[in-house]
């Protein structure tokens, strides 16, 4: 019989636990982890940010001759937009911003903070992070 390749399946979103700068588990004052819920790359969410995340970038070169560096410039901009596209919430923390302000966009935008930025870009763009032995919780 044929394996169930089903099986394997990834999970669509995920909540990932957020690590410090010193990469440990990143904790709140009474010990318990932070997470963040996020979309995965088998989302049609996450597919949709990374395509325009792309068309960003090729823009940028095609409008500068081709050079990379044009698309490098926008790059942390333009990873933040991606997070935001495919984050759902932040999970035990808060972060101030003024009444109806963007605490997703905020948090990504900090670059006092941006560990959290640079983690949570590399593992929601893993595939193995939405599997059951990823890191991610489904």
């Amino acid at each position: 019989m044929a394996y169930d390749i089903t099986k394997k399946r990834v999970t669509e979103t995920g909540e990932i636990t957020l690590k410090d700068a010193d990469g440990s588990p990143l904790l709140d004052d009474d010990g318990n982890e932070l997470t963040v819920t996020v979309h995965g790359p088998g989302s049609k969410v996450w597919q949709q940010a990374s395509a325009e995340q792309n068309r960003k970038r090729a823009e940028r070169m095609r409008k500068n001759g081709g050079k990379i560096e044009a698309a490098l410039d926008h790059a942390s901009a333009d990873q933040v937009d991606f997070l935001c596209r495919v984050t759902l919430r932040f999970n035990g923390l808060e972060y101030p911003v003024d009444k109806g302000g963007d605490m997703i966009r905020a948090i990504y935008s900090d670059d006092t903070l941006g560990f959290i930025r640079d983690h949570v870009y590399a593992e929601v763009s893993d595939w193995g992070s939405f599997t059951n032995k990823g890191s991610v919780k489904a």
